[in-house]
């Protein structure tokens, strides 16, 4: 039963990771002065990148909580830093899409500085959660489900990072 669940976790994370990776705005008019095309989709990009981001951590919540509940991923300190790290997560896509929120359709150099460095600090915690938290899960399945959750994020930071280039 667990087995089943935690499959249906990962079947939904995946579908929601890869779906729509390309930028929602494909034409855009009335641009405001000084602002691009290409801009507005990178902005545009971001967005719903960082939406992504939101979805999957919330995914990998949920199963690290449930992992917990049925006794796969004891209480301690790599369950405890594995639930900081999500929270982290959390706290650093909020950030920025609220920052993005505040400055509509703008990718300037200045926009993307501020992005790529909380994105950045999202893969650095995935690789610390990777590393040190999902260790203590004592079943190698659900272990890997969730090494592929993490993985997954780190995909989407990757493309909001290719953005900025």
């Amino acid at each position: 039963m667990r087995r089943k669940i935690c499959t249906l976790w990962l079947a939904c994370a995946l579908t929601v990771a890869l779906a729509g990776c390309a930028a929602r705005a494909k034409n855009i008019t009335s641009i405001p002065a000084g602002i691009t095309q290409t801009q507005v989709q990178n902005w545009d990009a971001a967005v719903a990148d960082l939406q992504k981001i939101a979805q999957v951590t919330t995914t990998l919540r949920q199963s690290v909580i449930s992992l917990n509940k049925s006794g796969i991923f004891p209480d301690g300190p790599a369950y405890a830093n594995t639930l900081a790290g999500i929270g982290k997560i959390d706290e650093l896509q909020i950030e920025a899409s609220n920052y993005l929120q505040g400055v509509p359709s703008d990718w300037s150099l200045a926009t993307q500085q501020k992005i790529l460095a909380e994105t950045q600090q999202i893969q650095a915690i995935l690789t610390n959660i990777t590393n040190t938290g999902i260790v203590g899960i004592k079943d190698p399945a659900s272990q890997s489900q969730v090494a592929t959750l993490i993985s997954n994020i780190g995909s989407v930071a990757a493309l909001i990072i290719g953005l900025t280039a």
